[in-house]
């Protein structure tokens, strides 16, 4: 806990320090409304570029501030592709923008992506590899009349090119994507 603190407060102090880097760096003289810094763009860039690179080693460690990496997939190549990547569980949302329950359930699926999925730090990298990959297809795919998808919002779960569950969600839509996944992740 100790730790999470003591990264929040060296980040915004690199933040703090980055933002004043371009009034604290020049010296103005204004002739005619216009603005002459005396020293150069380049050494204003270095520096920087430097306290960008001392924040990144900070929280490229830290899953304070964590983002979910959920596949969007809108052709049957990408589809293929994404579900052929690693042997790991395939979680697969498909959903249409206008529905309110799908809305109310993207949020908790974006949760599930975060706690059994691959979450990503500030910086972009995968903090943790998890259980499964998540994606996400959009309901104006051609796959969802392929793969038969009549409601919204569905999830599949996949291993490799064998679908193991399909789950249409309710209220209680997460407690069996997780159960199912929990069977899956045994018998393997």
């Amino acid at each position: 806990m100790a730790r999470k603190y003591l990264i929040t407060a060296a980040a915004a102090v690199c933040i703090i320090i980055l933002a004043s880097v371009p009034q604290c760096c020049q010296s103005f003289t204004t002739t005619m409304h216009e603005v002459h810094p005396t020293i150069s763009i380049s050494k204003r860039r270095n520096a920087s570029q430097q306290l960008q690179m001392i924040f990144r080693d900070l929280v490229s460690n830290d899953e304070i501030d964590l983002r979910v990496s959920i596949t969007s997939i809108e052709k049957k190549d990408e589809f293929e592709k994404f579900l052929q990547e690693d042997d790991r569980l395939c979680v697969i949302k498909f959903y249409a923008p206008f529905c309110k329950a799908c809305k109310a359930f993207g949020k908790k699926f974006r949760k599930l992506a975060i706690d059994r999925g691959d979450p990503i730090n500030s910086i972009g990298e995968v903090a943790r590899h998890g259980d499964a990959r998540f994606g996400e297809i959009d309901f104006s795919s051609k796959l969802v009349k392929e793969l038969g998808i009549k409601k919204f919002p569905t999830v599949l779960i996949y291993r490799g090119s064998d679908k193991l569950s399909e789950i249409t969600c309710k209220n209680d839509a997460i407690e069996k994507i997780t159960a199912e996944m929990d069977s899956h992740l045994t018998l393997r």
